[in-house]
Order: C-alpha cells, then sequence, then structure tokens
C-alpha cells in the first residue's frame, strides 16, 4: 500500500478491519498504538502518527491498546475474534443462564462497554439483541421437541410472558403456539410498515427465472429441502404473508424468515438515522425497508462470484444457465439452485457452454469444494466473528472484499457489512452527492451508519429503483 498518511486516517476513519496488519495508528496523547479497525474514540489529525510494524510503535514510547489489542493481532493470535466466539458459543448452549448483559459480561471478563464494542464488531448486534436472539433460537429447538411454551420460554430465560410472545413473533413471525403446531400451511405476521414490493424486486430480477417466480403480490420459489426439490409459495396480503410449503414445515418457515428479511433490524436503524443528513431522506421515504437473504447462504456467494466485474444483465444470464442446467428439477418446472456438493463436482469445462469465463468458473468450483469441505462454513457462519467468517472467505482463491461482504450481507445476515467497492452503491450515493465518489470517500461515508451498514446499503440499493411508501 502506498504510504500517504492523509490516506491512512481516511481508512482508519472508516474503522475498516480489512486494513488490520497494513499499518498501525499511534496516538500520541493517550500514548498507545493502534489497529485501523480499533473501535475506540478517533483522535484528531494532529495526534496522530502512522508506523508499520508494532517495533516501531513501541520504539518511540507506545504501548499495544489494550481494547484492540495489535500485539496479540500482530502474534496472529486473533484474542477478540476467540474471545467472541468463545463467549457466545456459551450463550448459545444456554441462553437461560445469562440473566441480562452483566451477565454475559462477566462471562466475558469485560466491562459493560467493552463487552458492546466487541459485540459490535464481531456479531454486528448489540450484546442485549444477540441474547435475545439465542433465546429465540433456543425456543424454537424447544418447541420443536414438544416442549410447552411456557416451559421453553422459562428455560430460555425470558422474564416474562409478554417479552418472550413479543420477541418471539418479531423474529419468527409466528407465535410460539402456531410455531409448536406448524404444518404445511400458515400465516406470518410482518412488521408495521413492512415493504414487500422491494422484496418482490429483488426475487423478480430475473423475469425469465428458473428458480422463482414472481406476481403482483407473491413468489414463488423452488428450494432444495431433505435432498429434493420443493416449492415455497408466498402471497402478501395487507400485514401478513400466506405461505404454503413443502417439506418440513420449521425448515421451509426457516428459509421463509430469511427470504422475508423478518429478522432484519431496520428499526433501530431508522431512528437513529431518520434526520441523517445524507440518507434521511431515503429513510423517510424507504421506512419498514427490510434485507431480503437468500434461502441459503450458499446462493448469495454464488451470485457474488457470478457478478464479479461484469454487468447484471450478463450475471443474471449465467445464474440462470447455471440453475437450468444443474439445479434438481421439481414438477411445477422451476428448478432449485445447485447446492454447493453439486457444483464442486464439476468440471471447470462444464459451465464453458453456459459462457463462464475459464476463471469465473474455477473461482466457482473453488468456492464450492470450500464449502463442501466445511474449510468455509457458511451454515454456522451466523454464530462465528464477522471479522472470522470475512477472514475465511477471502482465505478463498477467487475470493475478495467485495464478495466476501456481499455474501456476509445477503447470504449470512450480517448487519454491518460494507461492499465498498460496489457500483450500485457508487451510483446510488453519486445520485445523492452529485458526483462519484471514490471507494476511500464511500468507506467514510458509511463508517457513520455502523453497526447497520449493511442496512444503509440496502437503502441506497433500493433508491436506485425510485420507489417510495405510496408505490
Amino acid at each position: 500500500m502506498r504510504w500517504n498518511e492523509d490516506r491512512l486516517y481516511a481508512l482508519f476513519l472508516a474503522r475498516d478491519s480489512s486494513q488490520n496488519g497494513k499499518f498501525l495508528t499511534g496516538v500520541l496523547t493517550t500514548g498507545i498504538y493502534c489497529l485501523p479497525s480499533c473501535p475506540a474514540r478517533r483522535p484528531k489529525r494532529e495526534h496522530v502518527r502512522f508506523f508499520r510494524t508494532p517495533e516501531e510503535a513501541v520504539g518511540v514510547g507506545l504501548r499495544p491498546c489494550r481494547r484492540c489489542r495489535p500485539d496479540s493481532f500482530y502474534r496472529g493470535e486473533e484474542w477478540h475474534e476467540n474471545l467472541y466466539e468463545q463467549t457466545a458459543a456459551r450463550v448459545y448452549r444456554d441462553p437461560g443462564k445469562f440473566g441480562g448483559v452483566p451477565d454475559i459480561a462477566s462471562t466475558a471478563g469485560l466491562s459493560r462497554s467493552a463487552l458492546s464494542d466487541l459485540f459490535r464488531d464481531h456479531a454486528h448486534e448489540s450484546p442485549a439483541a444477540f441474547l435475545r436472539r439465542a433465546r429465540v433460537e433456543r425456543v424454537c429447538e424447544l418447541l420443536a421437541n414438544g416442549t410447552k411454551p411456557a416451559d421453553a420460554s422459562a428455560e430460555a430465560g425470558f422474564a416474562s410472558s409478554s417479552a418472550f410472545h413479543a420477541q418471539f413473533v418479531a423474529r419468527t413471525g409466528l407465535t410460539p403456539a402456531a410455531y409448536a403446531a406448524l404444518g404445511n400451511q400458515f400465516v406470518l405476521r410482518l412488521p408495521s410498515g413492512y415493504r414487500s414490493r422491494e422484496i418482490l424486486d429483488f426475487y423478480g430480477r430475473d423475469p425469465q427465472s428458473v428458480s422463482e417466480h414472481v406476481s403482483a403480490h407473491g413468489l414463488r420459489k423452488c428450494v432444495v429441502l431433505d435432498g429434493a426439490a420443493r416449492l415455497l409459495e408466498v402471497e402478501f396480503r395487507k400485514d401478513t404473508a400466506h405461505c404454503v410449503v413443502e417439506g418440513p414445515p420449521r425448515e421451509a418457515q426457516r428459509l421463509l424468515v430469511r427470504m422475508l428479511g423478518l429478522d432484519s433490524d431496520a428499526e433501530a436503524f431508522e431512528r437513529q438515522f431518520a434526520s441523517d443528513d445524507l440518507l434521511g431522506s431515503l429513510i423517510s421515504r424507504q421506512g419498514g425497508l427490510r434485507i431480503p437473504l437468500t434461502p441459503e447462504p450458499w446462493e448469495a456467494l454464488a451470485w457474488a462470484i457470478l457478478g464479479q466485474q461484469i454487468s447484471l444483465k450478463f450475471a443474471v444470464t449465467l445464474r440462470r444457465g447455471l440453475i437450468g442446467s444443474f439445479g434438481k428439477a421439481h414438477r411445477s418446472g422451476l428448478r432449485a439452485h445447485p447446492l454447493p456438493e453439486e457444483i464442486a463436482d464439476l468440471d471447470s469445462e462444464a459451465l464453458r457452454p453456459l459462457k463462464f469465463s475459464g476463471s469465473k468458473a474455477t473461482y466457482l468450483i473453488a468456492a464450492a469444494h470450500a464449502v463442501k469441505s466445511d474449510e468455509v462454513p457458511l451454515a454456522s457462519m451466523r454464530r462465528m466473528s464477522a471479522v472470522h467468517a470475512s477472514r475465511r472467505l477471502g482465505a478463498v482463491h477467487g475470493i475478495g472484499p467485495w464478495t466476501a461482504q456481499y455474501a456476509l450481507l445477503r447470504g449470512v445476515g450480517f448487519a454491518d457489512c460494507l461492499p465498498a467497492g460496489d457500483a450500485g452503491l457508487a451510483q446510488g450515493l453519486e445520485r445523492l452527492l452529485k458526483t462519484r465518489p471514490p471507494q476511500p470517500q464511500i468507506r467514510n461515508l458509511m463508517a457513520r451508519y455502523s453497526p447497520w451498514r449493511s442496512v444503509a446499503t440496502y437503502h441506497v440499493w433500493a433508491s436506485l429503483k425510485g420507489k417510495s411508501n405510496e408505490d
């Protein structure tokens, strides 16, 4: 990287974790040196110096920051990631043991402030939001095994029946009783102000798709469940989504919660940035916007690889050909997106007739191998540190920063991803700024929206269609 200190300071302001290991920031007023991603408050430019190695920083009398621990990072110990993942695993294992955030902080050996920083960087949510999600997931497991709702609520650690009911409905779209009795037809409750139009726009981006079909008020999507092609059908009616599914109902419901963006924390972002000078106008027009995830993370990663450095139109053509040639067929005529193990078994020459370049075919197959071998554990990445997940993806041949960030945003569901090199993001910001921002400026502009940069990015993408609440 070219050593330009003004540029380094801009990257430092953006808290970009991809810059960790490329330089260190020394703060003369505090006597410490930090990683670029350090969550600490940013000092003024005149108090900052930059270093290539920890030895350089120590040589001028600085000591390592206790929050970002650059000494551990440079020893390859990834201390912060390990601490988060170990703490998160304990909470997931038995959320009922944690009465609240102070209990999590005690387990991690951190102050509440330091715990908040840790979870913001690695979970992309507050410790309290994380605990609520872990409790709901635990209740779903218990209900599926026949536990009564009241007993499941108590075991998962919910303090009151009203809080339990509200949080369960918010994350699943169903009451606990409805989830316990789930069949192949059910009705999901949608959040207030929910925008179905953008969901339909996303799944209807290819009018000739062989995997999904979108109508004015609903969609049909073919997926793989229990090894077979199954159909998921959704019809939007006012504040509900009426669903008819094939295969295991709870697995189908889990996929639909992802597809409809029900687990996206739109409200917190909108409350904080409703008056923002950059995105406030978009938020006022697009209130209630949710991020639709792909049914499974692999579909988002495959799409990101297909879309590298080509037009959207050509990427759609490649995807259609891939699914049409290798996806499992359903009697409806639709096909499911091929699984990673199905792609991993291909030779790159098998993709040539579909107009894949040699490099794109190689990248897709390499990614499929990485997922199949669990080198990239996509199915469990939501429980990993986001930094760790990004690094695991980035280690695969052909997966760069944009591809990794897109897959984590659209496939895994992390809330603070920034695909800074995305053409649509740059185009949307250009409409707001009246000038095309370069990548460093995009990182700086979007830094203020942490830990909701995924939602902020999606608002910019949605604005390119010119939709509003009245549409």
